[in-house]
């Protein structure tokens, strides 16, 4: 038996589109403890570790620890069909073998969803050393990504004592970002440190901003960036590996 509900659609919404966009299927695992998901996008360039703590829940039942291999971009076009002030559940059915999804307000409206056979293999994820980290609000990290994507496909992330910079450069200019260290909630910098990332990975990621309090950056020289969505109850964890120039 696997049975969800909660009344505030947003922060389950905005997390599984940022994830559907990389991610096309994945088994979401429930547990005792809530649901997740850690899975990497077909290209390998990106990897996703998703918890959602039964806290976050109105009700949260479950017998056993199961798997639900499911369509994620399916999963996410139904979510956004929830309005701000829907009701949703979720539950198994077994029979079926199928998620059942009903959106409750004035009317309730109810999906069926087959679930699909995925790899029960548990993904790694690896341990990196960070020599830089900040916090800051969500807001500033999209702005900026956005600003990015106005000039180029690519953007690099630098990080030296003082500041924070999104960087892009194209055939038609140029653009700089930069924030200082006391606009930040943490930060830390051992030695300066900058990589340069797909501007088409990390517009998904920043969807997961709607939800986020703050935002973590781990960064290092030509190594992958972490970005931790901080929100109650919830770890939305990205880690996007960098494009390596040629010569």
């Amino acid at each position: 038996m696997f049975k969800v509900e909660f009344t505030d659609p947003k922060l389950l919404k905005s997390s599984i589109d940022a994830i559907s966009n990389m991610i096309d299927e994945a088994g979401i695992s429930v547990d005792k403890d809530g649901i997740s998901i850690r899975a990497m996008d077909p290209a390998h360039v990106a990897l996703v570790n998703f918890k959602l703590g039964k806290e976050a829940f109105d009700k949260f039942e479950i017998k056993e620890p199961l798997i639900l291999g499911l369509d994620l971009d399916r999963l996410n076009a139904i979510l956004k069909r929830a309005g701000a002030n829907d009701n949703i559940s979720m539950a198994l059915d077994k029979d079926k073998n199928a998620i059942n999804v009903k959106l409750k307000n004035t009317s309730t409206r109810t999906f069926n969803q087959q679930l699909i056979k995925v790899s029960d293999e548990e993904l790694k994820v690896p341990n990196l050393d960070f020599p830089s980290t900040v916090e800051l609000n969500p807001n500033i990290i999209s702005e900026a990504i956005k600003d990015a994507d106005i000039i180029s496909d690519h953007v690099t992330i630098k990080i030296n004592s003082k500041f924070l910079y999104i960087l892009a450069k194209g055939d038609l200019g140029n653009v700089e970002v930069k924030v200082p260290k006391d606009e930040a909630v943490q930060f830390k910098a051992e030695h300066d440190s900058q990589s340069m990332f797909s501007i088409e990975y990390l517009k998904d990621i920043i969807k997961a901003s709607d939800v986020a309090n703050s935002v973590k950056i781990s960064l290092g020289d030509n190594l992958p960036v972490k970005m931790e969505f901080v929100a109650p109850n919830t770890k939305l964890c990205f880690l996007l590996a960098p494009r390596i120039e040629s010569d």
